[in-house]
C-alpha cells in the first residue's frame, strides 16, 4: 500500500516550522511578519504570536535595555600578532552584552562590513523574525544599512550571538550575552568570561580559503601536521597569554563566577 507522498518544498516547510517552535519554546511555528500565510502556518508578525510576546512583557521586569552592535574590518592583536579580521567594535571577542531576565532588549546592528550580515542570539528561545537567519526567518541587513532587533530576554544564562551568513562567524563575529537571573543574589567577588574559540583567520589563511580547501579535498600542503613520535618538546614556557591582574592575583577567600562561552 502507498502512503502519502510528501514534496521536497512541504518537508522543508515542515522543518522551519519545527525549528521555529523550537525557537518559540514550542508555542508556535512562527515565519517572517513579511511571509505569506499558507498552509495554516502561524507568521511572526500575527496576532498570536503578538499575544506571546505581549504576555511575556507583562511577566517581564518593565525595563527596557539599549545596546548596538557594529561589525566591522579590524585589527587585532592575539597575543601579539596582529592580524586583519572582522569583530563587533574593535575587538575578538566582541563586549558582552548583558541584561536580566524579562527586560526588553533592543540592539542596533550596524553593518561596516563589505557584504550583507546577520545577528544571530545563540540559545535563546525567541520569535523566528529576531532570530537572524538570513532569508529564512530575516532579510539580510545590507552593508551601511541598521536593523533592530528587539526581543524579551527569555531565559537567565550565559550565551553568544554571531552571524550565519557565509564565514563571518570564523573570522572573529561573536561575542557574550550574559542574561542575568533576577533571583540570583551575584554575590560572588571576580567574574570571568572566558571565550573559548579555534582561530584561522590571518594566522594559517582565511576561513574561506580554508573552507575552499577542504571542499577540493586538498589539505596535505597547508593543513597535515607530520607525526611526533615519542616525547614531545613542551614550548608553552614561550606563549604569550593575556593575563589581567584579578586573574593572576585574586586574593585569597574570594568567591570567583566563572562563565564559559
Amino acid at each position: 500500500m502507498t502512503g502519502p507522498s510528501i514534496s521536497r518544498r512541504g518537508l522543508l516547510l515542515g522543518a522551519v516550522g519545527l525549528a521555529g517552535m523550537a525557537a518559540t519554546g514550542g508555542t508556535w511555528a512562527a515565519l517572517p511578519a513579511t511571509a505569506t500565510a499558507a498552509e495554516g502556518r502561524v507568521l511572526a508578525g500575527s496576532d498570536a504570536v503578538r499575544r506571546v510576546e505581549q504576555a511575556r512583557l507583562a511577566r517581564g521586569t518593565g525595563r527596557r535595555v539599549r545596546a548596538s552592535v557594529t561589525p566591522a574590518p579590524v585589527e587585532v592583536d592575539l597575543g601579539g600578532r596582529v592580524v586583519r579580521t572582522w569583530a563587533y567594535g574593535d575587538q575578538v571577542p566582541g563586549r558582552p552584552l548583558r541584561c536580566t531576565a524579562g527586560d526588553l532588549l533592543d540592539v542596533d546592528v550596524h553593518n561596516r562590513l563589505p557584504e550583507p550580515t546577520t545577528v544571530h542570539w545563540h540559545g535563546l528561545r525567541l520569535r523566528n523574525d529576531m532570530d537572524g537567519v538570513p532569508h529564512l526567518t530575516q532579510p539580510v541587513i545590507p552593508p551601511g544599512e541598521t536593523m533592530r532587533y528587539s526581543f524579551v530576554a527569555p531565559d537567565p544564562g550565559t550565551y553568544w550571538f554571531h552571524p550565519h551568513v557565509g564565514m563571518q562567524r570564523e573570522r572573529g563575529l561573536f561575542a557574550p550575552l550574559i542574561i542575568d537571573d533576577p533571583r540570583e543574589a551575584g554575590d560572588y567577588d571576580v567574574e570571568f568570561v572566558v571565550v573559548l574559540d579555534d582561530w584561522i583567520d590571518g594566522a594559517a589563511g582565511t576561513p574561506d580559503e580554508v573552507l575552499s580547501e577542504l571542499r577540493n579535498g586538498d589539505m596535505e600542503a597547508s593543513y597535515k601536521v607530520p607525526v611526533q613520535a615519542g616525547q614531545i618538546e613542551d614550548r608553552s614556557a614561550s606563549w604569550d597569554y593575556h593575563q589581567t591582574a584579578e586573574m593572576t592575583n585574586t586574593p585569597a577567600g574570594q568567591t570567583l563566577c566563572v562563565r564559559l562561552t
